[in-house]
């Protein structure tokens, strides 16, 4: 090989090797992290997630534990628990809004050997044991066409930095630091629930019925198919009644049960026995916060009044499914359907708006299954053995008509004979007609007694004038006037003629006034009479119009309880509840709760106060009498 080539060859070597040594050189963005720190992970708007999983490991179990909320067809719902409806509008928000925009403090690791350390380790690897360490929790928020909006681990809180996380994005090995509170991010399913299953006011309590009993039942093969087989303790059945205006409870019916005579027989409350208001007001309460801790859907063919149909009762596997819950199919009667009866009793509920609700208890179920706490909760110590102690439960709602309050209707006040409500406000009769005409007459002889009067007020005044005429005349001499006494004679009679004529008008016309008296009087009473018909009706009409309203409000109470019942049904009737046992026990009572003994010095003053006297000071040897009788005695005394 001649030297030119072997110069070539040479100089090729160093090309490849400078040209490899490029492309294998780590780039900027690999390496140079620090550039992350101030920019934002998670951008996007908080409306946007329309699904939430979250991702867990137990490492009791070694395995991983997703719990999943979702929008579907504009309702929330929790997928992990078969479609249960959420109340996750407002808590989607919350979780949304501690993930967006997490601004980068600090570049914490670039290699996968520092994720157990800092507690970022996928969840959702398959190679984890039970001694996996160093798992963080999973987060996966998609929008509405599934693309991810986040995908990130979060691990350990950060060392001396409140409120600090470290994380990184699933696909990267680089860990940042980050201020995050992952609190929102719960798993606990009543987090995401309306978990006040009743959403009930504990004042509306009218009527609590308990039907204390406990039953085993047993699947028995029969010629007829599998029937069940009850072994039944019954014990007591107790109808207690709840004042809200003063908070006071009171009995409606005790019953025992008496095994020897196979009945129930009533139970009297003794003098030394009283109710147990405070147990009562447990229950009461213990109704109002009656929460949620998990859910089961329930077999299909079972209707909203926990009735089983023909289909159900021929399918072995949803009656198994009941049975193992504490609850079986029975015919309470011969002629009646097919009910479901509980394991551990019953309660009835009865509220003023007409709605009851039937609470049966069934079998006890440990808390093995039910989600794992939030993040920040899966660090704390573990709680105590009986929180994870629940109970299968039963819910229905009925409409009870009587329990609404009927309304107070007013009497109306009667009316007159030959009067009705339809009558006008000016009511006219026959005779009220001739008494009008009557009162006209009676107006028309008064305006013409006084015009006489007017009338003869001048012819008064005339006379006059002409007896002074006549006067002055008749001083003249004799012989001026030979014939003057016969023109006075003349005069004299004319006068004495107009006299008489204007005496007898005003006679007349005193006459009609006085006539008219007695009308005015008739006219008044009949005046008042047609008055107070008028205020009668009025205030019939009043009566009946509050009355109307009366009846309206309550006909609206019963449509609105109807409609309540029929919501609660709705929302009741596909699943079987989970309750924390403790919230059984406050409301499932028996009877040696509802009652209880008097406190001794309670019985003791009580006696005492039957034995003392009522003597007043000062006052000797009337022991016995009453405070009145003594004051009685000290009168006499005085007088």
């Amino acid at each position: 090989m001649s030297e030119m080539v072997k110069t070539i060859a040479f100089v090729a070597i160093a090309a490849a090797s400078l040209l490899l040594g490029f492309i294998v050189k780590p780039s900027e963005d690999t390496f140079d992290v620090e550039e992350f720190v101030g920019e934002k992970l998670n951008q996007f708007e908080v409306n946007d997630p329309k699904r939430l999983k979250i991702v867990k490991f137990d490492a009791k179990t070694a395995t991983s534990s997703e719990f999943e909320v979702a929008a579907q067809e504009g309702l929330w719902t929790i997928p992990s628990k078969q479609g249960y409806p959420a109340d996750a509008a407002e808590q989607m928000a919350e979780a949304a809004t501690c993930l967006i925009d997490r601004q980068i403090l600090k570049v914490a690791a670039t290699s996968a050997s520092e994720h157990r350390e800092l507690g970022v380790i996928n969840p959702s690897s398959g190679n984890l044991g039970s001694n996996a360490a160093g798992v963080g929790t999973r987060v996966i928020m998609t929008d509405a066409s599934g693309e991810n909006l986040v995908d990130m681990i979060i691990g350990k809180p950060v060392k001396d930095a409140e409120g600090q996380r470290f994380v990184r994005n699933t696909n990267q090995d680089v860990v940042y630091v980050v201020e995050l509170n992952p609190e929102k991010l719960s798993t606990q399913f009543e987090d995401w629930i309306e978990d006040d299953l009743l959403q009930l006011n504990p004042l509306d309590i009218r009527n609590v019925r308990i039907n204390d009993y406990s039953a085993t039942l047993q699947p028995v093969l029969a010629a007829g198919g599998i029937q069940m087989q009850v072994s039944w303790d019954r014990r007591a059945q107790m109808a207690l009644q709840f004042n809200s205006a003063d908070s006071k409870w009171t009995v409606n019916n005790l019953e025992q049960f008496d095994p020897d005579q196979e009945t129930f027989v009533s139970r009297q409350i003794a003098e030394d026995e009283e109710l147990n208001e405070e147990a009562l007001n447990g229950l009461r309460n213990g109704l109002d916060d009656l929460l949620l801790v998990d859910v089961e859907r329930k077999p299909d063919g079972l209707s909203a009044d926990l009735k089983a149909g023909s289909d159900f009762l021929n399918n072995n596997e949803a009656i198994n499914s009941l049975v193992d819950r504490g609850f079986a199919p029975l015919k309470v009667a011969e002629d009646s359907d097919v009910e479901i009866l509980s394991s551990e009793g019953e309660v009835i509920c009865t509220l003023s708006n007409g709605v009851e609700y039937v609470l049966r208890f069934g079998n006890l179920k440990l808390a093995s299954q039910t989600a794992a706490p939030s993040v920040e909760d899966s660090e704390e110590a573990p709680s105590e053995a009986g929180d994870d102690v629940q109970r299968y439960l039963f819910v229905m709602a009925r409409f009870n008509e009587a329990a609404v309050e009927k309304p107070e209707l007013d009497d109306l006040p009667e009316l007159p004979e030959n009067a009705t409500n339809d009558q006008p406000e000016e009511t006219e009769s026959p005779a009220a007609d001739e008494a009008t005409q009557e009162d006209v007459g009676s107006d028309e002889e008064v305006e013409t007694a006084e015009s006489a009067d007017s009338d003869a007020t001048p012819a008064q005044g005339d006379s006059s004038e002409e007896e002074a005429t006549a006067e002055t005349e008749s001083e003249e001499p004799a012989e001026a006037e030979p014939d003057s006494g016969e023109a006075s004679e003349e005069n004299s009679d004319e006068n004495s003629n107009t006299n008489d004529s204007s005496s007898n008008e005003v006679t007349e016309a005193e006459s009609g006034s006085d006539d008219a008296e007695p009308t005015d009087e008739i006219e008044g009473a009949e005046q008042e009479t047609s008055d107070e018909l008028e205020k009668l009706i009025a205030e019939r009409k009043s009566i009946e119009t509050e009355n109307q309203r009366k009846l309206d409000e309550y006909q609206e109470k019963i449509k609105s309880g109807q409609d309540k019942t029929r919501q609660l049904n709705e929302r009741f009737g596909d699943w079987y509840y989970v309750i924390s046992n403790d919230v059984y026990k406050k409301i499932h009572l028996s009877l040696d709760q509802v009652i209880s003994k008097k406190a001794q010095e309670e019985t003791e003053g009580d006696e005492a106060a039957a034995d003392s006297g009522s003597d007043l000071p000062g006052l000797q040897g009337l022991h016995g009498l009453t405070v009145e009788h003594r004051a009685e005695t000290t009168e006499e005394q005085k007088l």
